[in-house]
């Protein structure tokens, strides 16, 4: 079941997790990132509660000094900006340069649900939680199906941040396009999600996206196609529907 945050007592210190608070003999589980690029997430049950660490600390140095800090840093600000919204688990604590630590959701990812199987009223809760998130100055730029729990109660939560558009205080123009952007990326990728795990109409979520929306779309789909493939992954190239996965 999902921790309540009122079950999570306050950590001591500070509030954050730190590295001593890693105790090996408190690890519950480990994921191990998909890749070389892909941070491993451990999860602790402790005194201050059950809590998940993104850890890109084993990865190759290159990695780890350059898009880990990067990444880890933006999650953090990210986490910062949604402090106290529902649907987002608490961030804990930085407790290395490569490293976060949030409260730990124990519910299934939409990715485990099966096409056209889930209640639509799910996706008003995740467009209600946008619509919070893109008044914070928060746009998520990458919604994806494995970042979306989805628990018994029928409560739904958000868990990745890590790419992330933030507005900020004093957004430049340029700040500002791109965020708007992202917004309506955001709006797309749930049209699709909604359209692929809710049973609607896949065609209309893609006649009523932006254009300009819908081509970068296509054009991020295809560059990361070839990317995996660089990698070693063996998969057809996308097709031209993109609202599909």
């Amino acid at each position: 079941m999902t921790v309540p945050s009122a079950e999570i007592s306050t950590p001591p210190r500070d509030g954050a997790i730190l590295v001593e608070d890693l105790d090996p003999r408190r690890l519950v589980k480990r994921l191990p990132g998909r890749n070389r690029t892909k941070a491993d997430v451990s999860v602790y049950r402790s005194d201050c509660g059950t809590f998940a660490v993104k850890d890109f600390g084993s990865r190759p140095w290159p990695v780890r000094n350059t898009v880990g800090r990067w990444l880890v840093a933006r999650e953090c600000r990210a986490y910062g900006e949604v402090a106290g919204l529902d649907g987002f688990p608490r961030w804990l604590g930085r407790p290395s340069p490569f490293a976060l630590a949030v409260e730990w959701i124990d519910a299934r990812p939409l990715a485990q649900f099966g096409a056209g199987t889930v209640d639509s009223k799910r996706f008003d809760r995740l467009a209600a939680m946008l619509d919070r998130l893109h008044d914070r100055g928060v746009a998520l730029a990458d919604l994806h199906y494995r970042d979306i729990l989805l628990h018994d109660d029928g409560s739904v939560w958000l868990v990745d941040l890590a790419a992330a558009c933030l507005l900020g205080r004093k957004p430049s123009r340029l700040r500002r396009k791109l965020f708007d952007h992202f917004r309506k990326a955001d709006r797309f990728a749930l049209d699709r999600l909604r359209a692929r795990f809710a049973g609607g109409d896949g065609a209309a979520a893609v006649a009523a996206a932006d254009p300009a929306v819908l081509a970068w779309h296509r054009r991020a789909r295809r560059l990361k196609w070839r990317w995996d493939k660089l990698r070693g992954a063996n998969r057809l190239p996308p097709v031209d529907d993109h609202w599909r996965f």
